[in-house]
């Protein structure tokens, strides 16, 4: 056998990362999490990497993010979910090389946490007059700045172009 001729097209059946309970209950809708949030728990899956010449085969990296959301928890113990940010890319390698697929994961130092939160209507009704209020102001201030440019040209005006 020549280790150097080695193919190395594989594919990823499944990969998750973090306990599978939790997995199970977001894709369940147990735990309300936004949609895209499901689909990168196990993002490779069924993914086929095929090489077609000798020499060369898949790197992965994977970004993993700490994800928690209410409802990821048995008891008192809270149960571990990552969402995977995957990428792939074609790797090739000198002919006296072995080919090799590799898979490497970075721990990502920013934690996503999900709630829901509902706005009480008074909540609702002050951003509601903030934004009247700040489009009052800005209206305010493009129209007072205006008003001297055009006092200022009628003055330039009457003056013929000499100082007041």
């Amino acid at each position: 056998l020549a280790p150097h001729l080695t193919n190395v097209s594989h594919m990823v059946n499944s990969l998750t990362i973090g306990d599978p309970m939790a997995g199970m209950r977001i894709i369940n809708g147990e735990v309300q999490v936004p949609d895209e949030v499901k689909a990168r728990l196990s993002p490779m899956d069924g993914n086929v990497y095929t090489t077609y010449s000798l020499h060369e085969s898949y790197h992965h990296y994977l970004k993993l993010i700490t994800t928690k959301a209410p409802g990821l928890q048995i008891g008192r113990r809270e149960l571990k979910a990552y969402q995977i940010i995957p990428s792939s890319q074609l790797a090739f390698y000198r002919n006296d090389m072995v080919p090799e697929a590799k898979f490497s994961y970075d721990l990502s130092p920013i934690a996503v946490s999900y709630r829901s939160t509902s706005m009480h209507w008074y909540d609702y009704c002050t951003s509601i007059f903030a934004i009247i209020g700040g489009l009052f102001t800005v209206i305010g201030l493009i129209e007072s700045s205006m008003a001297t440019a055009v006092s200022k040209v009628s003055k330039t005006r009457r003056t013929g172009g000499r100082p007041y």
